[in-house]
Parts: C-alpha cells; structure tokens; sequence
C-alpha cells in the first residue's frame, strides 16, 4: 500500500471512529458532519469526502452489529442444543431492537435512502454464515443445505420483526414470543441429528 493509500485509510479509520463516538453520544438526529469533523479533528470536506451522513451511520451501525453479532454467536456456541444457541444469539438481537427503538427507526430510514448495500450484504452474509454454523455440520453447499436455509430464514425474519418494533407495530413481548417460535420451529428438526457435528 502506498503512502497517500495508508494516510487515506489513516483517514478513513479516523473519522469513522469519530462518528460512531457522535451518533452514539448524540443519536441519528442530532449528529452533524461538522460534530464529526469537530470530533475527529477534520475538515467538513474530509468527512463529506469518507461519505455522507447516512452513509457513515449505516457503516458505523453495520460494523459494530456485525462484531457484536459474531462475538454472540460465538458464545451462544457452547450451549447444548440448537434451539438454545440459535436462540442465545437471537434473543440478544430481540432485546436490542426492543432497547433501541429510535436506534432502529433511524437505521431503516437511512437504509431505504442509500443505494449502495454491496458491503452490508457481505457483511450479513457473514452474520448468517455464522449462524449456520449453530447448527449440525450437514456437509452441502450453501444452496443445498437445510440448515443455510433455517439461519438465513431465521435472520430474514429477525429483520422483518426489528422493522416491525421499529414501526411499533408490534408490541415487544409479542415480538420475543413470535420470534422464539420462529427460532423453536426452525430448529427443531435439527434437535435429533444423531451424531450431531457442528461446523
């Protein structure tokens, strides 16, 4: 990487830690590109030049699920059945949506005005690949396996729901109840695989 390459991302890096430290500190709403540039000791130019403000809400939100969605993951791994790992990382993201209602809200806002997605859907590519591998080792290709089709079920209906608790659409015990019945019939057929091997 060339010098200008490394101070750019030098830069990159810089403004975005700021900006996940101003929306966290002041919310979607409120968080300008000049408190971000004030924060992370730039021009107003240099924070337009990393992206706009969607742009760096979506990457700031989408970087720090990701991380926190494969740390859960991770620990939900050591419980003994399917239905308790997959749910140990899902009930988390339940009661997140639930917390952080406004959080959400202003997530699918700026979602829904952004055109480019290609880095998210990387991103939950891998957030569901982890979550396949919950379940038993099937052996098949992503397109062939049942238990692909069961996490990247489960996820797609976590986020319908997160969108439906982001609308108040729905109230949240109703959210946990629909959603740990989601994850129960998802996963029971994966509940007797003798021999079980998980990935």
């Amino acid at each position: 990487m060339s010098t200008r390459s490394q101070a750019r991302a030098a830069t990159i890096a810089k403004v975005m830690a700021a900006a996940s430290r101003v929306f966290g500190e002041h919310g979607y709403r409120e968080t300008t590109i000049p408190l971000i540039a004030e924060a992370a000791g730039v021009s107003v130019g240099t924070v337009a030049s990393v992206g706009s403000k969607d742009d760096l809400f979506l990457r700031s939100v989408e970087e720090s699920s990701t991380a926190n969605s494969l740390e859960m993951i991770r620990e939900a791994s050591a419980a003994s059945t399917v239905t308790e790992r997959v749910w140990g990382y899902v009930g988390q993201m339940v009661e997140a949506s639930i917390a952080m209602p406004d959080q959400t809200q202003d997530y699918f806002v700026a979602y829904l005005r952004s055109s480019d997605h290609e880095q998210n859907l990387a991103r939950v590519q891998g957030v569901t690949e982890a979550l396949r591998g919950l379940f038993p080792d099937d052996g098949l290709s992503w397109e062939k396996s049942p238990a692909a089709l069961a996490a990247s079920t489960i996820w797609l209906s976590f986020s319908a729901l997160s969108f439906s608790l982001a609308a108040s659409s729905v109230p949240p015990d109703m959210a946990r109840r629909l959603m740990r019945s989601i994850v129960k019939t998802h996963c029971a057929p994966f509940e007797n695989t003798s021999q079980e091997t998980r990935r």
